[in-house]
């Protein structure tokens, strides 16, 4: 129950920020670890968006020590330095939140802060799936298994790249779909416009590299037990591609660009449950 509770919250957690960096209310509370220099900020509806990502953020650090304790003491062998890594990285990103807000925002410790909070939810995706009794904790990359860990590499770069994205101010940069700027390939494919091209691009090498998965599942044998994962996650990809001109399309309006978040944090988890189930499937 508990690993469910700690998944959750930090799917509120990189939601909730969405909403924050959307709403423009990152720098409500201009100090840290203080909010306008109390524990109970003064009420302003953009003071206690930014007031109540931090509550959460305290919960749900809370709940993620608790977790890794728990896995710590049953896990064996190397994979015994997943909780203690989660842990290290929960404590730089309790940091990097500090210097990010008396920075003011700058853009690549935004994005790195973002980075950061993908890998822990990932990594705890990972210990509550293997919860050291039922699940012993594996890890192999190699045969089929190994192209849902690659492909799960490619959503977390296009997660991180579409958090710089918006960050460098680069999500209106092709204002229009499927051209950007009129264009097939744009003629200057410099600064934001590279920035926004490639974001795009990447969704393309996504969605192509799902539908050939999902081919080969009617194909080959060695694919065909992630047939249903495929064909949920085909559909969130194209969900997810609807979303992306949505958000282009209503200007970056803050609950589009947040369930864009959402989508891409389903398909993170499901292409990751697919490793995961994958590599259990070769001791049964």
């Amino acid at each position: 129950m508990i690993a469910k509770i700690t998944l959750f919250l930090l799917f509120l957690l990189l939601i909730w920020g969405n909403l924050v960096a959307g709403l423009k209310a990152g720098l409500a509370c201009p100090d840290w670890p203080l909010c306008h220099g109390t524990v109970l900020p003064p009420f302003r509806w953009d003071i206690y968006m930014e007031f109540m990502h931090r509550i959460i953020g305290g919960v749900t650090s809370l709940f993620l020590v608790i977790l890794s304790y728990q896995r710590f003491r049953v896990y064996r062998g190397p994979v015994k330095l997943v909780p203690v890594i989660i842990l290290l990285l929960l404590l730089a990103q309790i940091v990097l939140g500090g210097i990010v807000v008396l920075l003011e925002l700058p853009v690549d410790l935004t994005t790195y802060h973002f980075a950061n909070a993908i890998v822990i939810f990932a990594l705890t995706l990972y210990i509550s799936f293997y919860d050291g009794n039922k699940r012993k904790p594996r890890f192999g990359i190699g045969g089929y298994k190994g192209l849902f860990f690659f492909l799960g590499l490619l959503v977390f770069v296009q997660a991180v790249l579409g958090a710089y994205v918006r960050h460098s101010g680069s999500g209106l940069a092709c204002p229009d779909f499927p051209k950007c700027l009129g264009y097939w390939i744009p003629p200057e494919l410099s600064g934001i416009i590279l920035n926004h091209f490639v974001h795009r691009l990447l969704a393309y090498v996504i969605t192509i590299t799902v539908l050939i998965l999902l081919a080969s599942s009617y194909m080959t044998k060695g694919l065909r037990m992630f047939r249903k994962e495929l064909l949920v996650l085909i559909c969130l990809v194209v969900l997810q591609i609807v979303l992306g001109v949505g958000v282009v399309q209503t200007k970056l309006y803050f609950a589009v660009t947040a369930l864009h978040l959402s989508f891409a944090l389903l398909i993170l988890s499901l292409v990751l449950y697919t490793w995961f189930r994958g590599m259990e499937e070769k001791y049964q």
